[in-house]
């Protein structure tokens, strides 16, 4: 394992910061936002930027830029992009699904989950709750450190549901970076831990319980991993190295780290699309218009306002309400979205690269198309 294992540069998005079908207009987007995307790219000479725009049961989507910097293929609005964090919100939908189903409680403890790791399991840590590992309130650090991702590449089999209880129990055995339940410490470990709480009561791998629990009932076509690993001709991600756009490039080891390991906390790859029906059933939830969870588990995901949610970071917006926002990159792509519900509006937008600038503004256009009059 390279020390890169959960280097995540999934920032959380502050504002200060069932199906599909219906209603669906894409893969043709309106002339304004297709104009939008064209502009974004241009103005920041991005690679690739793909958006999709929630407005009641519409969804509408436009693409501008290529694939992979220098080449010609134009990126499509229907092609995946590694999603990164964003991934943390359809994390919780699972675990609300299963809670749902009456094999899980929010206040289920990590001692209670994982009985044949009590004694080596951090005390302080056995008590620890799902809805705190999905509020980032379990204390957990970040992300294994170098030192530890040293040791935890010793572990690893290549078998991605083997070497997520690997990693899980070895940073179980670490002591808490605060006490459990003390303050916010966003955390891909608690992440990590929970997608593992999935395969332990839900019998099977994550994937298959996000394709069966997640996916499948929302009419939604996604995966894990990363573009590039379809070869050549595919989408790839980009970092700024020299002035200027390169292919991040990332080995075949990290991108498993990454992509299968770290599947629960950021190793969701979706087109936008796809993605805007999750959004949509989001919009949907909060109204009481949903089938695939309750209208109060909605509200548990997007609330309290002014607080980290269950995979959004949830803020009340003068003139918009409660709004829910995130972003998410594994380094070489990013995403931003945020739902307004007052407007029942949502809006993502993303980026086949990652830095800085592009962040900056990819998250200012977001919040122009989303908080619109």
């Amino acid at each position: 394992m390279s020390k890169k294992i959960f280097v995540a540069l999934c920032l959380v998005g502050l504002l200060g910061a069932c199906g599909g079908g219906e209603g669906a207009r894409y893969p043709a987007a309106s002339i304004l936002l297709q104009a939008k995307a064209e502009r974004a790219r241009e103005e920041g000479a991005l690679p690739g930027v793909s958006i999709v725009a929630v407005a009641g049961n519409a969804i509408d989507v436009a693409s501008a830029g290529t694939r992979m910097a220098g080449s010609t293929a134009p990126l499509l609005a229907t092609d995946a992009l590694q999603a990164g964090s964003q991934t943390k919100a359809l994390t919780a939908m699972l675990l609300a699904r299963l809670v749902e189903q009456g094999k899980l409680r929010w206040d289920s403890t990590l001692a209670e989950l994982f009985p044949a790791w009590h004694d080596t399991m951090q005390p302080a840590l056995r008590a620890v709750t799902v809805e705190q590992l999905l509020r980032h309130r379990a204390g957990l650090k970040r992300d294994p450190d170098d030192a530890a991702a040293d040791e935890l590449r010793l572990l690893l089999t290549g078998d991605p549901v083997a070497d997520r209880a690997a990693v899980a129990h070895y940073m179980l055995r670490q002591p808490p970076e605060h006490v459990p339940g003390s303050t916010f410490l966003y955390s891909n470990t608690g992440y990590l831990v929970a997608g593992l709480i999935a395969e332990t009561v839900g019998g099977a791998p994550f994937e298959t319980l996000m394709q069966d629990e997640v996916f499948a009932p929302l009419g939604i076509t996604a995966s894990f991993g990363f573009p590039e690993d379809a070869g050549s001709g595919t989408v790839h991600g980009h970092e700024w190295r020299a002035g200027g756009w390169q292919s991040a490039g990332y080995p075949a080891e990290d991108r498993y780290n990454m992509g299968r390991i770290g599947a629960a906390a950021g190793g969701l790859m979706i087109s936008m699309p796809e993605y805007g029906k999750l959004l949509r059933e989001h919009l949907r939830g909060l109204q009481g218009k949903s089938t695939y969870l309750r209208q109060e588990t909605f509200a548990r995901l997007h609330g309290p306002a002014g607080e980290y949610g269950l995979g959004w970071d949830v803020t009340e917006v003068p003139g918009h309400g409660v709004v829910s926002a995130h972003a998410g990159s594994w380094g070489s792509y990013y995403v931003f979205a945020i739902l307004v519900p007052q407007s029942n509006r949502a809006v993502a937008v993303a980026c086949n690269c990652y830095g800085p600038a592009a962040v900056e503004q990819l998250d200012e256009l977001t919040r122009r198309l989303a908080l619109a009059p």
